[in-house]
């Protein structure tokens, strides 16, 4: 079902429904629009990988993923190997270790067997997580003020992380 949004100019001049989808998600800004490739649930990948623009992994991967950009192991995706990049995102099933320079988050529907290195890191209640966590200094950009290793983020910190944004 779709919601109805209802338009009515001042002067009575005209009056238009518009369908609206049933969520409200914006549109990304012209600056935030980034080429996203999505490798899909038939890929089979044994080998390293390597690419510089943001992907989501639906498939199965065996090796490692050497990233500059983010990395997403969709719900269908699973990985066995190591992954390094900026930000690393995981629905689906990784065995082996993370290295982000920027943060790890797990979500509900995550499973990682391995350990995580990172300055940042969110593990959602509900996700599968058998390892250690290594929170080493973040680069100056990265690190928020007043913030000191191994103290947590508050709950609005870790929502605004878990959203995507800083």
């Amino acid at each position: 079902m779709r919601n109805l949004i209802l338009d009515t100019r001042a002067d009575n001049e005209a009056t238009r429904i518009q369908p609206q989808p049933s969520f409200a998600v914006p549109p990304p800004r012209q600056s935030e629009q980034k080429a996203i490739a999505v490798l899909g649930p038939t890929l089979r990948f044994k080998g390293e990988l390597s690419a510089e623009e943001d992907f989501i992994l639906q498939g199965q991967l065996e090796g490692s993923i050497n990233h500059t950009q983010s990395v997403t192991i969709g719900t269908d995706g699973s990985v066995i190997g190591n992954i390094h990049a900026r930000h690393i995102t995981i629905d689906g099933k990784v065995e082996g270790d993370l290295h982000a320079t920027e943060a790890v988050v797990v979500h509900a529907t995550g499973e990682l067997t391995g350990n995580i290195f990172a300055p940042k890191v969110g593990i959602v209640e509900g996700a599968f997580f058998n390892g250690r966590v290594e929170m080493g200094e973040a680069r100056a950009s990265g690190r928020r003020p007043g913030s000191r290793p191994g103290v947590p983020l508050s709950s609005e910190e870790t929502e605004r992380m878990l959203a995507g944004g800083d």
